[in-house]
């Protein structure tokens, strides 16, 4: 007896650290966010699932991968120009139930509207101030709208920062490109 009522305290205490956020399932169901902390949850009726929210996860997009070159960051301007964009997306769990139970991939989520969303800001933009002084506008608008989406989504995901690392006319006209503005 001793031993079962053991094994049954053993998993139904669980401990959150102060970087992460539990979730408490009442037979599959949410019940209740978790508190930092040694916590009880009366296994088997309740579950819980311990999420790690203050870690700031990243999506790159538009990165050259391997041998392959990726498409992804080519995007056309509202001047009819191709500008090729690498930028990353820093991004944390703001709510651990919404996170866990309104999106199937987040991660997939992240990264879709992150390109969406980069891929309006720069249909809008002309080429030259992409090039040299609107980075910044750039970046705060993408984290905007990138936001205002996830939100929309019901996701529980806080977008920390945009990145734009690199904004250039494509490789293969790059050094006409220079010619001109030269």
């Amino acid at each position: 007896g001793v031993a079962v009522f053991g094994l049954w305290l053993f998993n139904s205490l669980y401990t959150v650290q102060p970087e992460e956020q539990s979730v408490e399932l009442f037979l599959g169901k949410y019940s209740q966010t978790g508190t930092e902390g040694l916590n009880f949850a009366p296994w088997p009726l309740v579950t819980h699932e311990v999420i790690p929210v203050s870690v700031e996860r990243s999506e790159e997009l538009g990165v050259s991968r391997s041998n392959n070159r990726e498409e992804a960051g080519l995007m056309l301007t509202t001047d009819e120009n191709v500008v090729d964009i690498d930028f990353q997306v820093v991004w944390n769990i703001s709510d651990p139930a919404t996170f866990l139970f309104n999106l199937r991939d987040p991660q997939s989520t992240v990264r879709a509207v992150s390109e969406s969303a980069m891929r309006e800001i720069i249909a809008r933009s002309e080429l030259a101030p992409i090039l040299n002084r609107d980075r910044g506008l750039i970046q705060d608008q993408a984290q905007e709208l990138i936001q205002s989406t996830l939100d929309a989504y019901g996701s529980g995901i806080n977008i920390i920062r945009v990145n734009l690392d690199k904004a250039d006319p494509p490789a293969e006209v790059i050094d006409s490109w220079k010619e001109v503005q030269a």
